[in-house]
């Protein structure tokens, strides 16, 4: 009998440990999709440029192309440029680590040193100097195709709604899908279907919605649509900041882009888990 129990035992533990094995593979498989970034198979050249090849292009997180960092000067910014930031607080983190991205938040320069930006508090018009002190990685992009009338528009937009309230409600909607939009950036999912699905989840979990409140990246691009150069077709309650930054010349946009935005430089640069190098550019 006692020869029956320990092999019985035995036979449980091993059932055990192939359960606690599995669980572990699950919970594994699962981390890598939550960490997942956008990706897609690309055929580029080899070194003599004649052959190529297929390989996986993932999204870049680094907030500089890869010729690396340009630093500039608030006089270096034109009226509708879009600004983006990450800090040490404790919200810049939990965002930076559920969208897998080296910044947090977007907005939009309105000239002669202000601001335009959608926060907890609401939307504000503030100094580009306050920005610049508080946050430690600061870069900048540009519409290529914005107009001086367009940027105008811009900053009537802005003008006109800075104490608009902050749109908690799109936030408490984007969080879900900023987790569960991962399995449709996986490299095995085709680019064609990708959008597809990237749609489909949106409309499930986000669903389109009117309001007069704003989330950072929504006032983006809301402003730029107003000014009648849209960057995307896609709903802006639907874009997150992250989005906004892939949306860029030479990386792999989960939004599509009408047109790719380009880089201007860096404010301040400040190494982080994403954004591993503020190496300079040989210019």
């Amino acid at each position: 009998m006692r020869i029956i129990m320990a092999n019985l035992k035995q036979k449980l533990y091993v059932i055990c440990s192939g359960l606690k094995q599995s669980k572990l593979l699950f919970l594994c498989i699962c981390c890598c999709v939550l960490a997942a970034c956008a990706a897609q198979f690309q055929r580029v050249p080899d070194a003599t440029g004649d052959k190529k090849h297929v390989a996986v292009k993932f999204q870049r997180q680094n907030t500089a192309p890869q010729t690396g960092v340009v630093l500039v000067q608030p006089m270096d910014l034109q009226v509708g440029d879009i600004l983006f930031s990450a800090d040490s607080s404790f919200n810049s983190r939990v965002l930076r680590l559920f969208g897998n991205t080296s910044i947090s938040h977007a907005f939009l320069y309105l000239g002669e040193g202000e601001i335009a930006e959608a926060v907890g508090s609401g939307v504000h018009i503030m100094s580009l100097a306050e920005s610049v002190d508080e946050s430690p990685l600061l870069v900048v992009y540009r519409h290529p195709q914005l107009t001086e009338l367009q940027a105008e528009k811009i900053r009537a937009f802005a003008q006109a709604e800075a104490g608009s309230k902050y749109n908690y409600l799109g936030i408490a909607k984007q969080t879900p899908y900023t987790i569960t939009r991962k399995v449709c950036e996986l490299p095995v999912i085709p680019r064609a279907f990708r959008h597809l699905c990237l749609n489909t989840m949106a409309v499930v979990q986000v669903t389109p919605f009117s309001s007069d409140r704003y989330f950072c990246s929504q006032f983006v691009v809301a402003a730029y649509r107003y000014a009648g150069l849209p960057l995307t077709n896609t709903p802006a309650e639907w874009v997150a900041p992250a989005d906004l930054l892939h949306m860029r010349s030479g990386d792999i946009p989960s939004v599509v882009p009408i047109y790719p935005l380009h880089y201007v430089g860096h404010l301040r640069c400040k190494t982080s888990l994403w954004q591993r190098t503020c190496t300079l550019a040989d210019i």
